[in-house]
């Protein structure tokens, strides 16, 4: 009788815990972590929507290309980018690399800017660089230097799409595969 009732209370519990993180784990990887976010609000970050209203300027964050410069977010002002969270071992980003080429190749070079990183801390410049050759692309890949990205928008997932605006503006966050008629359609919107 005594190990019924203690079966029926670890039942219990382990019922409790499990609800607990199906309600919760939405909100676990949606809110900066950094806390950077410019307008003094904490909250979710939506995942595929239009992020201009919460008003989230870029941090002038350098990044470590896959040839040796830095780039540095705030000299990117002026220009659209888009932000291509990956890494070199993920089939998904090698299938995004390639609607990305499409967009590339679709929309003015002067106007928009393609960045890949990778966000696997193991992944050094030389793989990148390898990588970019392999694949024969175009656009600068470097690596996500310290998370800034992968952290600030609490990345579980790659790819990881961020558009950012000609005024340095957070606009747009998609998680997983995203085809090129979709960006091009988003990037239409926002776009002069």
């Amino acid at each position: 009788m005594e190990s019924e009732k203690l079966l029926i209370v670890g039942m219990i519990g382990v019922i409790i815990v499990v609800g607990l993180i199906v309600v919760a784990s939405p909100y676990l990887f949606l809110t900066p972590t950094d806390g950077n976010n410019n307008n003094g609000s904490s909250g979710t970050i939506p995942r595929d929507a239009d992020l201009l209203d919460r008003s989230l300027e870029v941090s002038d964050w350098n990044l470590l290309m896959s040839d040796d410069s830095i780039v540095t977010m705030h000299e990117l002002r002026g220009k659209f980018v888009i932000v291509d969270l990956m890494a070199t071992w993920c089939g998904p980003c090698a299938s995004q690399s390639i609607e990305l080429l499409k967009v590339y190749d679709n929309i003015d070079s002067d106007s928009l800017i393609i960045i890949s990183l990778t966000i696997d801390d193991a992944e050094t410049i030389e793989m990148m660089a390898e990588y970019k050759a392999d694949n024969d692309l175009p656009w600068p890949h470097g690596l996500d230097t310290s998370d800034v990205f992968g952290d600030y928008f609490s990345v579980s997932s790659i790819p990881t799409l961020i558009i950012i605006d000609d005024n340095g503006y957070f606009r747009w966050l998609h998680s997983g595969f995203w085809v090129e008629s979709s960006i091009s359609e988003i990037l239409s919107q926002m776009m002069p």
